[in-house]
């Protein structure tokens, strides 16, 4: 058998599965997928690129092939169409051990769901050709073992069934009052217990600009502490008659609340973007979502230059066209003119002893899980050598990550140089008025960037962090400053008497499509008043159960099927959607 398209190499990033193929003759006009059950009845294409010479480069995110889905179940050949002929894919039988090496199995829903991707050959001896099988599958979590248990656990089960449906319920009645000409917006956060960021960006932008006439507000802001039954109740209420909701972090309740045929859902993402990997881009380790999750469900997403869409659309899982380069809105603020000089009068007005002195602000991201175990591990500082290093003309500003409630411990006798800012209520002014950042794995580089002032990257415990949170990118490469993985090393580069910023310039170039004040008013715009010249595809559950009903295999995957497995640390506390986000802030919280 002569074999038109070959095979030469099978590699993974992240969830990324790239083939790089040889095909003899002429070039083909499309690859695609179709399934072994129903061989052209169903192709599923797939996204090509020329190496030149013949060779091709195959790319597929499993966890968005299917528009806002996983490649579905299946077996599937891969295949090259050239004019009305079809060359499914060989692999070298002679190297088809290695083809088990190159499978992958992820792992998610704490351990209780799997999707695989394997690959084989054939048992077709005329025609061998290469195979790719996709399955996902979950187990339960086994029964109580007394039967008072089992009796709690079936009805924590039936009450928070009858809660969800009563949501939806209060959801439906309010959708009613949805006006037809879309003038409700809902300003939501699950994650912040008042308007911030982004989101008071583009809101205090409306009214500056007099859309307070035009469009009728709502609002909803909880956090775990604040949230009851009521203000779930009264968020539902807000979600149902609101035509265009405007989020800023992971909102749970949108798996079960939520027209996206009928709303328009805005995510605002509060970060920029940082060095962890997020969303799907775990997919398979540790804070991985599922299959099914509320970031899927959101009509667009913002970022800040066409170099992030793909970034942003690999992590919540949804197309690169529903991912728009605006910018981000609160760099607006920070950007101001005179912002700076006034924030600086007021900072050494409270902290005397830092005026006119070189800033260097330290402001690391946390360690641990999240805000229930955040720490930072100051035993890596030694506070007098830090000291003696800032001489006379420089103070170290310490401002710890929100989740860390513990202040910096600072001995007393070395305060006038090393002083703790948690006081200050904005970090972003911190930034500002600072001519140094030291910072590790944070996002708060995104900001610091635009000034282009130097950066210090400590990043004592690099190699542990990098395996247990994972890159997007290398860190080596792609921090925009200089690198210090020893507190040595981190003194040595402050009496430095020059730093330099170009890898920060470079990192603003790759970052920023736009550094202005005008970044809210793209955002209102663009999506607010009118909408993006292309609409993103989004399916329908019914959609999705067609597409695997064609492909010929169950989906024990599909819509529900996740939440309905048995998971041995269900409560029956009030936030069924908070205990979810405690979770999912493990997932998706960035350092900002």
């Amino acid at each position: 058998m002569v074999n038109e398209l070959t095979i030469e190499r099978i590699s993974w990033e992240r969830v990324i599965l790239t083939f790089v193929v040889r095909v003899s003759g002429d070039a083909p006009d499309s690859f695609f997928l179709t399934p072994n059950s129903r061989p052209y009845e169903v192709e599923l294409p797939v996204r090509a690129e020329s190496l030149g010479e013949g060779r091709f480069e195959l790319t597929i995110n499993v966890t968005q092939f299917n528009r806002r889905a996983q490649v579905p179940n299946g077996t599937y050949y891969l295949v090259a169409r050239r004019g009305e002929e079809n060359l499914p894919a060989a692999y070298p039988l002679a190297r088809a051990e290695e083809l088990g090496d190159a499978s992958r199995a992820f792992v998610y829903n704490k351990n209780f769901s799997a999707y695989t991707v394997t690959f084989g050959i054939s048992d077709d001896e005329a025609a061998p050709y290469f195979l790719m099988r996709t399955y996902s599958f979950g187990r339960s979590g086994g029964k109580p073992s007394s039967r008072v248990a089992r009796l709690k656990s079936k009805a924590r089960k039936k009450w928070t069934k009858t809660k969800r449906k009563a949501l939806r319920t209060v959801f439906a009645i309010s959708a009613y009052k949805r006006p037809s000409d879309g003038s409700n917006i809902l300003f939501a956060s699950e994650a912040r217990p008042n308007m911030q960021g982004n989101l008071k960006a583009v809101h205090d932008r409306m009214l500056e600009r007099g859309l307070d006439s035009q469009f009728n507000f709502g609002y909803s802001f909880r956090t775990g502490r604040t949230s009851s039954r009521q203000s779930a109740f009264a968020l539902a209420w807000e979600m149902g008659k609101a035509n265009t909701i405007l989020i800023d972090d992971y909102f749970a309740i949108l798996k079960d609340l939520g027209n996206r045929d009928e709303q328009k859902i805005i995510q605002l993402w509060h970060a920029g973007s940082g060095f962890k990997s997020v969303g799907y881009s775990r997919f398979g380790q540790y804070g991985s979502p599922n299959l099914r999750n509320a970031h899927r469900l959101y009509s667009y997403a913002i970022c800040g230059s066409q170099h992030l869409r793909d970034v942003y659309s690999e992590a919540f899982g949804i197309e690169r066209e529903a991912v728009l380069a605006t910018g981000l809105p609160r760099i607006d603020g920070f950007l101001r003119e005179g912002r700076a000089e006034e924030v600086l009068v007021d900072f050494e007005k409270q902290f005397p002893t830092a005026k006119s002195k070189r800033k260097i602000l330290f402001a690391p991201t946390f360690r641990g899980r999240g805000s229930g175990d955040a720490h930072y591990d100051y035993d890596q500082i030694d506070f007098q050598e830090l000291y003696e290093s800032c001489g006379d003309d420089s103070v170290v500003l310490f401002r710890q990550h929100h989740f860390v409630p513990d202040p910096a411990p600072i001995p007393q006798e070395f305060s006038d140089r090393l002083i703790d800012v948690a006081s200050c209520p904005d970090t972003n002014d911190l930034m500002l008025i600072s001519d140094v950042l030291i910072t590790d794995y944070s996002s708060v580089i995104y900001e610091y960037s635009l000034l282009e002032r130097p950066m210090i990257f400590f990043a004592y415990d690099l190699d542990t962090y990098s395996a247990t949170r994972g890159m997007h990118k290398d860190y080596r490469e792609a921090a925009p400053g200089n690198i210090a993985t020893t507190f040595n090393e981190l003194v040595e580069l402050l009496r430095r008497p020059q730093l330099s910023n170009e890898a920060t310039k470079e990192f603003v170039k790759e970052n920023f499509d736009y550094v202005d004040t005008s970044n809210s008013d793209r955002v209102i715009d663009t999506l607010i008043l009118s909408e993006p010249a292309t609409e993103p595809q989004v399916p329908t559950e019914d959609e999705d159960r067609r597409m695997s009903e064609r492909v010929g295999e169950e989906d024990p995957g599909a819509s529900g099927q996740e939440d309905q497995l048995n998971d041995p640390t269900d409560n029956d506390s009030d936030g069924d959607y908070k205990a979810e986000e405690e979770d999912e802030e493990n997932q998706w919280q960035t350092s900002q």
